[in-house]
């Protein structure tokens, strides 16, 4: 890819500066891991990036380089003198041109980079790099804050899975299951890589620092956009709880190897699946993750331990999306990989192993296969594959563990229907749903009922809580109908008290009112009459008053005609 890239900037530099195409050298064959990073170092760096000595001059180029850029000789138009403008010109056209061709080396340099496997120096990384939505944002719906907080004696098996992201997703999945319908999270088909607000909010951190109470939180979301997650930590290790103390906790923890010994380069990789108090190195990171998850169930209950360091592994060791055939090419180099990969995946299930049994509680491990990441039938890709599973099955089942067959469970629910996948590597939440359900009957089947991993205890105790809730709720509404009741009868007498007061004060009403009526009636009849009286007694008054004067004025007149007769 780089040869072709630097040969059509060549052709392009050459035309824009009127130089006649040179003939094209013999085509050289690069095989995988050849010499491609040193080729586009020295091509992109020693060469495209070189200085203009001169204004007249050209990029230099060496004899063993694979495609010489231009004629070590100066440019120039014949029969035309330059002008210090026409240099300046020139100067800035070849000072342009090489400046876009530096950086495209660059870029090729670092392109080719992406595509090489490496292992430990994390060349090649970005496990992700090629998802169908490497990123889905939104909110699911809220769950109410646990209304407990210590793990049962009594219901099913925890689980603890110890993978890659296609077991982080497969997590998700599981945790979402443990709740209700209107509780569960509804991820888009394309969801690869949610972030903490679109997972289910009954996950929290399990793996905490002293000081840090996040892990013994009865939830990690005060609102379903607002969680107590720290950047991105659950893709490296999350766990969640059921809704009751009987159901399964679940954990999840990333590693990087099989091999314990195993430092994976986090700068490499970018610091993605970085936690504060969980180790980089294999076998610290399991001892750590273990100890966690059994101080996260309240040292309670028996655990499933599930293992799967399949596709991380085949990624670092063969590359990610490169072709295995050239370290695959030859049966010696096949079987050379596959005892690798059986010793490491050997050590990985004795660290684990010996980490569970220093938690004194019951506990199976079960190693598990990767579904078809997309390879086709009868390639090597896909043959190792497939080996790689039938090295699990065999390890685990040699130290007297168990295998589950999620490759051919995946198949099986792909005949069905009922698997999909988001790209080239990872299942859809529906299908991860789907495992999960498996996953728990296999468990009653194959690891019998101390280990079974199910809902049913969660379903009876939540069909138990609901029971109360009705009976609770029945006895509540009782009392309501009771107490509206009675307060439907108090407001009846109130009401019918109210009537009678108001037809007793209108009946007082109109009695003051006729009292009043009556009085004003007999107050004016008495002062008509006492009108009438006056009057009478006036007329009377009067009548003597004329009776006096007449007696008086007889009276006088004898008087007088007495007098007047004695004189």
């Amino acid at each position: 890819m780089l040869n072709v890239l630097a040969k059509m900037k060549l052709i392009a530099l050459s035309q824009f500066l009127g130089e006649p195409r040179r003939p094209r050298p013999p085509r050289r064959r690069h095989f995988p891991g050849a010499r491609p990073v040193a080729a586009a170092r020295r091509l992109g760096l020693r060469i495209l990036c070189r200085r203009v000595d001169r204004l007249e001059g050209v990029m230099a180029s060496r004899p063993n380089d694979a495609t010489p850029l231009l004629d070590e000789t100066p440019i120039s138009n014949p029969g035309v003198t330059p002008t210090p403008r026409q240099a300046i010109r020139r100067f800035a056209r070849v000072a342009a041109v090489g400046l876009f061709l530096c950086v495209g080396a660059l870029a090729a340099t670092v392109a080719q980079q992406s595509l090489a496997s490496g292992v430990g120096s994390g060349v090649g990384f970005l496990e992700e790099s090629r998802l169908g939505g490497a990123q889905c944002d939104g909110t699911c719906p809220a769950v109410a804050k646990r209304d407990w907080h210590k793990v049962g004696n009594r219901g099913s098996a925890h689980v603890l899975i110890l993978g890659d992201s296609t077991d982080k997703l497969w997590h998700q999945s599981f945790c979402n299951e443990l709740l209700t319908e209107e509780q569960q999270c509804v991820a888009p088909a394309e969801c690869v890589s949610p972030t903490p607000s679109f997972l289910p909010n009954n996950m929290q951190p399990f793996v905490c620092r002293d000081g840090d109470d996040r892990c013994a939180a009865r939830t990690c979301y005060e609102t379903p956009s607002l969680s107590c997650w720290k950047k991105e930590e659950n893709r490296a290790a999350a766990a969640c709880k059921a809704p009751v103390s009987e159901g399964p906790s679940l954990g999840f923890v990333h590693l990087f190897g099989a091999n314990p010994d195993y430092t994976q380069d986090m700068k490499a990789i970018h610091n993605q699946y970085a936690v504060k108090g969980l180790p980089v190195k294999t076998a610290d990171r399991v001892r750590v993750a273990v100890a966690s998850f059994d101080k996260f169930t309240d040292h309670k209950r028996p655990v499933v331990v599930v293992i799967d360091v399949s596709l991380w592994w085949s990624g670092a060791k063969l590359g990610w999306w490169k072709s295995w055939e050239s370290k695959l090419g030859s049966k010696p180099k096949f079987d050379s990989y596959l005892a690798e990969y059986k010793r490491d995946m050997t050590a990985l299930m004795t660290t684990v192993d010996e980490e569970m049994k220093s938690t004194e509680r019951p506990y199976v491990l079960v190693g598990r296969n990767t579904h078809n990441r997309g390879f086709t039938n009868h390639s090597v890709e896909f043959m190792f594959h497939t080996a790689m599973g039938e090295v699990v099955k065999q390890v685990f089942e040699k130290g007297g563990h168990h295998f589950y067959d999620w490759a051919k469970v995946s198949d099986s629910l792909q005949k069905k229907g009922k698997w999909a996948m988001v790209d080239a590597m990872h299942p859809s939440p529906s299908a991860n749903s789907a495992q999960a359900v498996e996953f728990m009957s296999w468990t009653q089947t194959e690891l019998g009922t101390k280990f079974h991993v199910s809902l049913e205890a969660q379903d009876k105790a939540l069909a138990l809580k609901e029971a109360a809730r009705v009976e609770t709720q029945k006895r509540e509404e009782a009392v309501a109908r009771r107490r509206r009741q009675e307060a439907k009868a108090t407001a009846e007498k109130d009401a019918q008290k109210r009537k009678d007061d108001a037809e007793w004060e209108a009946a007082e009403e109109a009695r003051r009112q006729s009292t009043a009526r009556e009085t004003v009636a007999r107050e004016a009849e008495e002062k008509i009459k006492l009108e009438q009286a006056q009057e009478e007694a006036m007329d009377t008054l009067a009548n003597i008053r004329g009776t006096m004067r007449g007696n008086i004025a007889n009276i006088v007149g004898e008087s007088e005609r007495a007098a007047a007769a004695a004189y």
